[in-house]
């Protein structure tokens, strides 16, 4: 395999992100998506680049010169929230994921966040059983919230150190 990369994110890859975003609702595991690609667009670029949420980091992965898959995330009150991972269905099972989570993690520790999370639609045994792998326990689970779905709640506690006492850190 050539050079895995891991960057921030620059204006021009938004549509590679909404078309990973689609590409995942169209596999049941994103929420659905009622835009059109344009307007999704638009949308996404409004939030992740023109009035990102406070500690919003959307990180792409290269190989080579093409995008395969992406991860966002933010920082609120100590907490480093997954927002969103993606990886192109031909490069899983490569590492890219855990790559991915592992560079949003170091950045949560950066920003000494106490702690991971995110959330996972219940019948979405393989994502469960990756995070699983890296370490998040189940923390909560929400009964038929969003689309009628089963999400679970998982965690990740860091080590005492990256405790903070103030939760508005920055990137």
């Amino acid at each position: 395999m050539a050079y895995v990369s891991i960057r921030a994110a620059r204006i021009e890859d938004v549509p590679f992100v909404v078309d990973m975003i689609r590409s995942a609702a169209d596999e049941g595991v994103f929420h659905s998506i009622n835009l059109t690609v344009e307007e999704h667009i638009r949308e996404f670029r409004k939030f992740a680049f023109e009035n990102p949420p406070e500690g919003y980091l959307l990180l792409i992965c290269q190989i080579g010169d093409e995008m395969v898959g992406y991860i966002d995330s933010r920082v609120r009150r100590g907490v480093g929230h997954v927002l969103g991972i993606y990886v192109k269905p031909c490069y899983r099972k490569r590492g890219i994921g855990k790559k991915l989570v592992d560079k949003t993690l170091h950045s949560f520790k950066k920003r000494r966040c106490h702690k991971a999370r995110l959330e996972v639609f219940a019948d979405n045994k393989e994502a469960i059983e990756f995070y699983t792998r890296l370490n998040f326990t189940q923390e909560g689970f929400l009964h038929q919230d969003e689309e009628k779905k089963d999400i679970i709640i998982m965690s990740k506690f860091f080590n005492k150190n990256y405790l903070t006492t103030n939760g508005n850190t920055s990137i």
